[in-house]
């Protein structure tokens, strides 16, 4: 019988990595590491003949790998875990995106690279890879620390870097040269038709996935999010964007609804394989010689890579308050590169503008920062005990001095009141902004143009009608984050009426690229800047007083006081945390109710709220019982967290390793009148914490007692009926004997 090529590939592939990651999981190495090295054995380019011979259909699968990557990092990202990450987060990723992207320009113009060539080797260096991190912080369980809570939040933030990076660098390539009007009437496209999608999608997709999800069908529930995966993917493929663009929209869209949960569980092992496909076909287009005639290469971008991540990482949550611990726990976890990088480089082969042999050399560099990312996490403390102890004492006086100021601030998130509802409102107005501009550009300029205008006047006639038509919409923006007067001298001055000045500005200066060139606007923004930053002095000023008063006089009584020191962290929020974590289904927490649990009395720990598929007990009460599968969320600090986590996460110690539900049986056991168990209750046996076992029934006088209650009193000559397995039944009759 005929077997197509493809299957017998799917078979070595998938055996051959089975075992390559059987064995990096044996020496504690991130799985992903081990299937690219799984697609170097398969590959075309080692000896002495391919494996794989059906290159284009495996090419095909690894595709749909990237599409269900994208999808299911859609369904753990979620605009409300956006609207969480706080300034923090959101400043770190982008500071350290920057500047990774700059110094990997530099980078390759230095190696004499083109500037292509550097433009994507900035943009593949960038991006930290959220599958590895993730699985080496809970490898080391470290999962559910304090700093990884943030480096997740930095993760969520590039992700949504890495989806322009892509939009960007499509159009880049697409027009053979970088023009600052093609890529702004690009993004503005995109801003255009993602904005819609979203829209759309948020109306309509969360309703239609619980009316799906009523009908308790997983298989249903399961085909319908794929379909809707693929659906978006082949509608994003349609208008030139990344098909991976379009899984990502559904799956932060799919993350608003109640049932995301259960999909993104429905949907693991689809993703796992892949995954693990496309990470396979990675390694299958390194081809070893290459690795070895550009090593030095290889060794220079992997310190490049470490070293530059490692700074640029901790100085972001550094500059943002954190404790200078943290920040460079930080910037240990975030020094490597993956998932991003292959597609990035993927996207540069396919489209041909990239050179062929910056992919191995990039996939290379991900395998050795891959390689040191568990060992950099798991040295970040000492690193970061050397680091502090180096530095000079008064900086290190000052660090501290700021960390615990900025502790005492409000932390600024999207969710804030003073945010959220003023930004929602510019978005809106933005919106129509740029609808109004690409409109003016796709038919204004054509009109003016049959009217007969000299063409040398057109760019600036049609901005000047563009803004005169704008223009209700842009006064709207600059007033969306109105003033408030303050209640007292001391109280913080609010920036955020500045925010929609300086927002509609750099909007109106990125839209003013559809129509003049990047320098005349260049110009226009500074002077912009400055007239603003002249005509809010006084708010300025009064901010920089308030923080003269708040922070540097608090620095200089801690020059002459060192007991104001330890007063203002006594002041400081404790390290206590919200942690989610799942309750394992054979865990010893399970089936118990939460005063059993004694987490409150013996580690000081809180269950705030309870998450039960779609239902959320909020501040549960002590007699509330834990389910299997539940998701707690805890209030406490790492340390007692970590003291509790295997408890909830991982099966009981008794439990027997081959036990199943085939090997219980109901047995009836006649008490003989002289039994030691006459006038015990039934809770007094202890045939549920000795023996696994549970009594389900009594006869007595002729009369049968259906599941008894624990208070009732055992009586000579009553004939149980016991629930348990067989050996744990023998035992149990055994002492009855004695």
């Amino acid at each position: 019988m005929h077997l197509a090529p493809l299957i017998r590939d799917l078979a070595i592939i998938l055996a051959i990595a089975g075992c390559v990651t059987l064995l990096f999981q044996k020496i504690r190495q991130p799985v992903v590491l081990g299937y690219i090295v799984a697609g170097l054995i398969v590959g075309p380019h080692t000896p002495p003949f391919p494996l794989v011979t059906d290159i284009p259909n495996v090419k095909t699968l690894a595709d749909l790998g990237v599409i269900f990557l994208m999808f299911s990092l859609g369904l753990e990202f979620s605009f409300r875990k956006f609207t969480r990450v706080g300034i923090t987060a959101g400043f770190t990723a982008i500071y350290e995106v920057t500047s990774m992207i700059f110094m990997g320009f530099i980078t390759g113009q230095i190696l004499g690279w083109s500037k292509i060539d550097s433009i994507f080797l900035g943009a593949m260096i960038s991006i930290s890879s959220t599958t590895i991190i993730i699985k080496a912080l809970d490898e080391l369980n470290l999962k559910a620390r304090r700093f990884a809570e943030m480096v997740l939040g930095i993760l969520i933030v590039e992700d949504l870097c890495a989806i322009l990076i892509l939009v960007t660098l499509t159009t880049f390539a697409s027009v053979g040269h970088f023009s600052t009007l093609t890529v702004a009437h690009s993004l503005g496209r995109l801003i255009l038709i993602v904005g819609s999608w979203f829209l759309t999608g948020f109306c309509i997709v969360p309703r239609f996935v619980r009316y799906v999800a009523s009908f308790q069908s997983d298989e249903i529930l399961a085909v319908v999010a794929i379909s809707l995966c693929l659906g978006l993917s082949a509608i994003s493929a349609y208008f030139q964007y990344s098909p991976a663009l379009g899984a990502f929209i559904m799956g932060s869209i799919l993350a608003e609804s109640t049932e995301s949960s259960r999909i993104e569980e429905l949907l693991k092992p689809v993703r796992d394989i892949f995954g693990a496909i496309f990470f396979v076909s990675v390694g299958m287009l390194i081809d070893p010689s290459l690795l070895w005639q550009y090593k030095g290469i290889i060794f220079f971008l992997s310190i490049l890579i470490i070293t530059g991540k490692l700074i640029h990482a901790s100085i972001g949550p550094a500059l943002t308050g954190q404790p200078l611990k943290t920040s460079i726990l930080i910037g240990c976890s975030l020094g490597q590169i993956g998932e991003f990088s292959f597609i990035i480089a993927s996207l540069g082969i396919t489209l041909k503008t990239m050179s062929p042999e910056l992919y191995p050399i990039i996939v290379a560099a991900s395998l050795v920062t891959t390689f040191t990312t568990p060992y950099l996490i798991r040295w970040a403390p000492r690193i970061a005990n050397r680091f502090e102890k180096a530095l000079p004492p008064k900086f290190r006086e000052a660090f501290a001095a700021f960390s615990t100021w900025r502790t005492t601030q409000p932390s600024w998130t999207l969710n804030s009141p003073e945010i959220k509802g003023p930004l929602l409102k510019w978005i809106t107005q933005a919106f129509v902004v740029i609808l109004i501009t690409i409109s003016m550009v796709e038919y204004g300029v054509t009109a003016l143009d049959q009217m007969g205008l000299e063409k040398t006047w057109i760019p600036e006639v049609t901005w000047v009608l563009t803004l005169i038509l704008a223009s209700p919409f842009l006064w709207s923006m600059i007033q969306s984050f109105p003033h408030r007067p303050l209640q007292n001298v001391s109280q913080q001055p609010r920036l955020a009426p500045l925010l929609g000045s300086i927002f509609t500005g750099a909007l109106l200066s990125l839209l003013s690229l559809f129509f003049f060139d990047a320098l005349p606007v260049g110009l226009a923004t500074v002077f912009l800047f400055i007239l603003l930053s002249t005509r809010n002095m006084h708010h300025l000023e009064r901010y920089y007083h308030w923080l003269e008063n708040s922070f540097l006089s608090v620095f200089k009584e801690q020059q002459k006081n060192k007991r104001r020191q330890s007063i203002y962290r006594q002041l400081a929020p404790w390290d206590g945390h919200l942690v989610r974590i799942k309750v394992h289904s054979n865990s010893e927490i399970a089936g118990r109710k939460i005063f059993e649990t004694q987490f409150r009395n013996r580690f000081g720990i809180n269950i705030v709220a309870i998450q039960r598929g779609s239902q959320v007990i909020i501040a549960p009460k002590p007699d509330y019982q834990i389910f299997p599968k539940d998701e707690l969320l805890l209030l406490g600090t790492d340390e007692q967290i970590e003291k509790i986590r295997n408890t909830i996460e991982s099966p009981r110690i008794n439990e027997s390793p081959g036990a199943s539900i085939e090997s219980y049986e109901v047995r009836r056991i006649f008490l003989e009148p002289q039994s030691t168990l006459h006038g015990k209750k039934i809770r007094d046996l202890g045939l549920r914490e000795n023996f696994s076992s549970m009594v389900v029934g009594i006869e007595r006088q002729g009369t049968r007692i259906m599941n008894p209650h624990s208070d009732l009193v055992i009586e000579s000559q009553d004939i149980l009926s016991l629930v348990g397995e067989s050996h744990d039944l023998d035992r149990f009759v055994n002492t009855l004997k004695k």
